[in-house]
């Protein structure tokens, strides 16, 4: 009788145990990244009175950790694809830890924005290489096993660190960065343990840049390219502002509104863990299609439902939505990019949407000064269906090429 394990049921039992244990390091990696936004937005609330800042301002602890990337991400694309994955990943970690668990010390609103800032660069640098190695390690229908696992496990990560956030808040507004140390380990071991993984390349910088260019024009990339945006618009703009709503409109605490996103990780733990039987036989365009219309119908019911455990119902149903979402989109990116362009691929993806964050926390807290935040939930759910109306008039033209081979740039490959 074969025995059972999660990998397993992600149709990864049979890998190598040093590819297993790199892989090990990809998850454990994605999961800390999960406390730069997740572990913390549930605590946002509680920095108003210390720090005496307007609700309005609480979107800049998010912004200051993904805007870097608009301008760090296709850099660190290239240095992953050029020069390598590993020593970026065991840096990446341990810098984003030092200046995560400093920001606990911060004497003012500003400095924490300073540090959030500088652990933001590292954040840059780390978060396109969990996809990306994922596609080195895991070919076929391994990889989108493997992308399956990851939001597993990442929502495994929502379910513990959401509520562990807002309880340690209640506490003090600052116990929830001092976790972040814990990452400093997880980068020393990245240097002994993760293979390298980076494509041969015997082109110049300059032909790496134009095989890049031509390959974002490809139409499954387009796709992919668009419904992440989407999806962290939405992500940023609902989930950073939905424990502030819980709290002014139903006067829970910070910890019941972190318990809440259970619910969210349950959905997309259900669907994430069936993503490869989802896959098998359909379009995965039109796979997003059907989430992200599901996405935008749970944010405008939010505001609709009079009791605070029967939202977590609508939640459910955007994490359902976004376990579908996540692992099709990333395997859009890497099954239509070659090895030795995976990483500025990656890294362009992540500039979209680290884009598509920064604006959406920015445009939410603008809005609030003058709407409510039911208005705003609203205009996030109508957004979602008129974009998927928008991506749906593109997938035709997809689908007509979704046939053509992805060129080889790589004079080295046949």
């Amino acid at each position: 009788m074969r025995k059972f394990s999660l990998t397993s049921m992600f149709g990864l039992g049979d890998l190598a145990p040093e590819r297993r244990r790199a892989l090990s390091l990809v998850y454990a990696t994605s999961m800390a990244l999960v406390m730069g936004v997740n572990f913390i937005q549930p605590a946002l609330p509680a920095m108003t009175k210390p720090f005496g800042i307007p609700d309005a301002a609480l979107g800049l602890v998010m912004t200051m950790l993904t805007a870097p990337a608009i301008f760090l991400a296709p850099l660190f694309g290239v240095v992953a694809d050029l020069f390598g994955r590993r020593l970026l990943l065991a840096w990446g970690l341990i810098l984003y830890g030092i200046f995560g668990a400093a920001m606990a010390l911060a004497p003012t609103f500003t400095w924490l924005l300073v540090l959030r800032a500088m652990q933001g660069v590292a954040y840059s640098a780390v978060i396109p290489l969990t996809i990306v190695l994922i596609g080195d390690l895991l070919e076929g229908d391994h990889e989108i096993g493997g992308q399956g696992l990851k939001v597993f496990l990442d929502r495994v990560g929502y379910l513990i660190l959401p509520p562990l956030g807002g309880l340690l808040a209640t506490i003090a507004w600052y116990w929830p960065f001092t976790l972040y140390i814990l990452t400093v380990p997880l980068g020393i071991a990245a240097f002994f343990w993760m293979p390298e993984t980076k494509g041969e390349r015997r082109s110049g910088t300059r032909a790496y840049l134009g095989d890049i260019l031509r390959l974002t024009r490809h139409p499954r990339l387009l796709v992919a390219f668009s419904a992440g945006f989407l999806r962290f618009f939405l992500d940023y703009g609902f989930l950073t502002y939905f424990p502030l709503f819980l709290v002014r409109t139903h006067g829970i605490s910070t910890a019941t509104a972190g318990l809440l996103y259970t619910f969210f990780s349950a959905g997309a733990m259900i669907t994430s863990s069936q993503a490869g039987r989802l896959a098998a036989g359909r379009d995965k365009a039109h796979l997003l299609f059907v989430a992200f219309l599901i996405s935008g119908a749970a944010v405008i019911a939010v505001p609709l439902i009079p009791g605070v455990w029967l939202v977590g119902s609508a939640l459910f149903f955007y994490g359902l939505a976004n376990g579908v979402i996540s692992p099709m989109q990333k395997s859009l990116l890497t099954q239509n990019a070659p090895a030795e362009l995976r990483g500025g691929i990656v890294s362009f993806d992540r500039l979209i949407q680290q884009v598509s964050k920064t604006t959406s926390t920015s445009i939410v807290g603008i809005l609030l000064v003058s709407a409510s935040l039911p208005t705003i939930f609203w205009f996030l759910g109508v957004l979602s269906v008129i974009s998927v109306l928008l991506m749906a008039a593109l997938l035709p033209s997809a689908k007509q090429l979704a046939t053509k081979p992805v060129p080889r740039t790589n004079p080295t490959q046949p």
